[in-house]
């Protein structure tokens, strides 16, 4: 999650909508997975 922002804040200053959808996009199908229960917690390894 924490790269999906990063990026969104890069995309946001260049006004790079298209690339700001695709992330949102991302973004959702992570709540996604995190609602469903079924993602992998990364813990940084």
């Amino acid at each position: 999650m924490a790269r999906i922002l990063r990026e969104i804040l890069v995309a946001g200053s260049k006004r790079d909508w298209d690339r700001i959808i695709e992330l949102a996009q991302e973004l959702e199908e992570l709540a996604r997975e995190c609602r469903d229960g079924s993602i992998v917690e990364n813990d940084g390894k």
